[in-house]
């Protein structure tokens, strides 16, 4: 009796051990968090000193270099050595016309440009949602003359767009894919949201629906209007002598006005047709979407520009406009 007393009492110790063994075990499971990524809300970036360029196609010899001009911000006096401008009548116009800064010339132009061998080019694509990278210390840095200057001509300084090749001898005729829909920007972070974006679909709409009252000369012509995300987008035309003179942009979103906008003709600029609803229905002139991180809807596409450098519009009066760095001179 003694002997089966004594071995019920171990046999209790020893579960009883196991138990709280088995216990501390599950304390020590850590719990499996779950994150989910909000891209609207992540990292936000600072437009302070910020920097969107478009792309060029240059022709050099038989093919096309696929080139950004950062001249609009490289103000420096002497951009390339002053020996090509001195001896300018004894250098063949292919060498004047298009070669690599040689080291000194380089190194100030970073220094200029406040970029340095460890950044980054982000070249995205927002119709195919495509970005490439591009570290700049693998990029040459080059002098193109701007389109404005022939040979026999006398070349100054000014003459010369500076920035960066991306590609060596593009076919030509594929240059423009490589060009066309693309945006460039230098730095440490990717800016980009990477959420493709899409060409507006305009829907016509009825002047009584547009959702301000409107006070202006000009007469009402066609009013338009479209969706993105939660924001419903409003566009009245204002002709004179039946001619476009100006586009009021709304933004409604849970039924207040974010934004109100006159879009104005510059010099030199021309209205694009808007995509499905003027002249041929598969234009896609004007593009929409979250083309950055952390800041409102944008869209852009309504002007064809002959002199200056067209703007991102973001959906939302709390954001200036973005005009891109174009280098167009003349």
């Amino acid at each position: 009796m003694t002997k089966a007393l004594l071995y019920l009492s171990i046999s209790m110790l020893f579960f009883s051990c196991k138990k709280v063994e088995s216990k501390q075990a599950k304390k020590e499971i850590p719990q499996k968090i779950e994150v989910k990524k909000d891209t609207i809300s992540e990292k936000k970036i600072s437009f302070d000193n910020f920097h969107i360029y478009d792309l060029y196609t240059m022709e050099n010899g038989e093919v096309n270099d696929i080139f950004v001009s950062l001249s609009d911000v490289y103000m420096d006096s002497i951009t390339v050595p002053p020996d090509i401008i001195k001896n300018q009548k004894n250098i063949p116009f292919a060498k004047l016309k298009h070669f690599e800064l040689p080291p000194f010339y380089r190194e100030k132009f970073l220094k200029g440009t406040k970029l340095s061998e460890n950044d980054t080019l982000y070249l995205y694509n927002y119709k195919e949602n495509h970005l490439n990278k591009f570290p700049i210390k693998s990029l040459k840095a080059v002098a193109n003359l701007n389109f404005y200057s022939s040979e026999g001509e006398e070349i100054y300084d000014d003459d010369y767009m500076i920035g960066f090749q991306l590609y060596e001898k593009v076919d030509r005729e594929r240059s423009m894919d490589k060009t066309e829909y693309s945006l460039a920007y230098f730095g440490k972070e990717n800016p980009f949201a990477e959420q493709k974006l899409e060409p507006v679909k305009w829907k016509n709409a009825n002047a009584k629906d547009f959702p301000v009252k409107i006070a202006s000369k000009l007469k009402l012509g066609k009013t338009y209007q479209y969706k993105v995300g939660n924001l419903d987008c409003y566009l009245q035309d204002l002709t004179s002598e039946n001619e476009i003179r100006e586009r009021k942009l709304v933004v409604i979103k849970g039924g207040k006005v974010i934004m109100d906008k006159t879009i104005t003709k510059g010099e030199g600029a021309e209205f694009y047709p808007l995509n499905y609803v003027e002249d041929d229905a598969t234009n896609e002139n004007q593009w929409t979407g979250n083309l950055f991180k952390g800041k409102p809807p944008v869209v852009f596409g309504f002007f064809s520009q002959s002199f200056g450098c067209s703007a991102i519009t973001f959906l939302d009066n709390s954001y200036p406009e973005l005009y891109k760095d174009c280098d167009n001179r003349h």
